[in-house]
């Protein structure tokens, strides 16, 4: 199977700057984040890639700073003016067209705070340009004797710095343009595309370009290993402590989850005899093993892609409850230390526990996880138990994982010889005046963690709200296929579940009458439910299946 997750998201941290600064953020910046996986994704690389972006265009932007103050010294009102209008109106009209079908994000508050600064800098420039404009124009009664005044008083250095000045700007913003358009047509392509550095370069200084500011995050990005690819130890779980309200972060938006309440009655024929007990770990086994057999046969996943299913355990846990917590000896399991991030893993024992004396804040699942699409979707399942003598109850959660933005994917169309650069690069000079708001943000902003005072502790910089391939993410599949896909894996991996439980309770001497009426609810999805509604002990949430998926038509370039 293909794997252009991680190429696509390495690209993606030189073109878009918000993605980059918010992996940045949310995996390098808290050193006691709890870090969720990225099905597909090389994490190490696409950090270091990110890295890399934003020190250039910090580089970049304070070049620009230098020579646009030289430049607005030295040039005149009426020129300054002219190109700040031209400026906006080209900014305007880019703008606009840039963000049709793109998803609007609210400014984090690291970047408000440098933006503010920004746009303090750039009123106090337009006043000064106000300034000479009005002192230009009372200055001369006519644009004869104004056009002399000016060029005594000026001469021909000022006029050599405004031309030598705006020439630098353009050629800092051709150099980028052409720096950018290299990374994208050559090392990230797919026949050419190393996370580590090879002993030949593809063009000149790339791995320069590539290695930009690691050592400013050096301890950081040693947690990331770019040839890390040890499997999981199959006698332990992964961790997961997430903030906000999605638990399963990593794996995408939740799609129509289900319960049930079964009470355990012996079957007709065993009226009034004793039912034998089972375990939760028995019963989660053998679902495990019926489930992985379910992709034995090509026919029933396009490209058999169900012979790669794959299980594991999870530890889902709170951070706000884990911090509400942390004195307790459950939350010393997870948070040994607390200056630094929760443990990814916990023993079988803590597993055996969790399944057995669940805790409110602190719950066990065996995940399901179906890769398709060349891992442009990925299906996953959670699924939890809670069990007595009278009563199982069943817990199913699919969630799905959408492809990469198109706008990411382009790359791979985009041709190696292209005036594109060039005109890139005028537009970016034509439109520069406006974006020095934005240019100084970059140039000098900062991430600092979040502040925690001494002897407290703040939850957000212990959970995880979002993973690297959900930045980049597109909110809908790309196609039809791709739907009935999603539609597929989950209604053959419930109908294996439910036939599964059903056969097992049987075998135990428990009535499934029940359960054969409410699962019948499930698979022929007659329960449509929109927000905590329980109807005949099935709850979901959301609305119809049919209507869960969105599709998209991919952008073409």
């Amino acid at each position: 199977m293909r794997d252009d997750t991680t190429r696509f998201l390495c690209g993606a941290a030189h073109r878009d700057e918000e993605f980059a600064d918010s992996a940045i953020r949310e995996y390098l910046v808290e050193a006691t984040r709890s870090i969720p996986r990225s099905p597909g994704v090389n994490a190490g690389a696409v950090l270091r890639e990110a890295v890399a972006a934003r020190t250039r265009r910090k580089v970049r932007d304070a070049v620009l700073l230098v020579l646009a103050v030289a430049v607005l010294f030295a040039g005149s009102g009426t020129l300054l003016g002219l190109w700040l209008l031209i400026a906006l109106t080209v900014a305007l009209g880019t703008g606009a067209r840039a963000g049709l079908g793109q998803r609007v994000r609210r400014a984090s508050p690291h970047v408000r705070g440098p933006l503010a600064l920004g746009s303090v800098a750039g009123g106090i420039a337009l006043l000064f340009v106000l300034y000479k404009l009005t002192d230009e124009f009372s200055a001369s009664s006519s644009y004869e004797r104004y056009y002399e005044e000016y060029e005594q008083q000026s001469g021909g250095g000022a006029i050599a710095v405004v031309i030598i000045g705006i020439a630098l700007i353009f050629a800092v913003l051709l150099a980028d343009r052409v720096i950018t358009w290299l990374l994208m047509t050559k090392s990230f392509r797919r026949a050419h595309f190393r996370t580590g550095r090879p002993e030949e370069e593809l063009w000149r200084n790339e791995w320069k370009f590539r290695q930009a500011g690691h050592s400013n995050y050096a301890e950081a990005l040693a947690l990331y290993p770019i040839d890390d690819d040890e499997p999981d130890d199959p006698d332990e779980a992964q961790v997961i402590v997430y903030h906000g309200y999605r638990p399963f972060v990593g794996s995408g938006v939740m799609f129509e989850p289900w319960s049930m309440a079964l009470p355990l009655k012996p079957a007709e024929e065993k009226t009034g005899a004793p039912l034998p007990g089972f375990a939760l770990p028995e019963l989660y086994e053998h679902l495990t093993a019926e489930l992985v057999k379910t992709g034995r046969s090509p026919s029933l996943s396009p490209g058999h892609r169900l012979r790669g299913l794959k299980t594991g355990d999870r530890v889902v846990i709170s951070s706000i409850e884990l911090i509400d917590h942390i004195d307790d000896d459950e939350a010393r399991i997870v948070l040994p230390d607390k200056d630094h991030s929760p443990e990814t893993a916990v023993g079988r024992s803590v597993v055996d526990d969790l399944i057995a004396r669940p805790m409110e804040w602190m719950r066990y699942f065996r995940s399901f996880q179906v890769e398709t699409w060349d891992r442009d979707v990925v299906v996953s399942a959670y699924l939890t138990f809670g069990l007595d003598e009278e009563m199982l109850y069943v817990e199913w959660t699919p969630c799905i994982l959408y492809p990469i933005q198109a706008r990411h994917r382009e790359i791979d169309v985009l041709p190696e010889q292209s005036m594109r650069p060039f005109n890139e690069a005028i537009v970016d000079l034509l439109k520069f005046p406006a974006t020095l708001p934005k240019r100084f943000a970059t140039a000098v902003g900062w991430m600092n963690p979040i502040h925690q005072a001494e002897n407290t502790f703040v939850a957000a910089r212990y959970g995880a709200s979002i993973s690297l391939r959900e930045l980049a993410s597109e909110n809908q599949v790309d196609n039809y296929f791709q739907l009935t896909d999603v539609e597929r894996y989950i209604k053959v991996l419930e109908s294996r579940l439910l036939r599964t439980m059903g056969e097992f309770l049987q075998s135990k001497g428990i009535s499934v009458t029940e359960f054969m009426e409410q699962a019948m609810q499930v698979t022929n999805n007659n329960v449509h439910i929109t927000g905590p509604v329980i109807s005949s002990n099935i709850a979901t949430a959301g609305k119809a299946r049919t209507g869960s998926t969105k599709v998209g038509t991919a952008k073409e370039s």
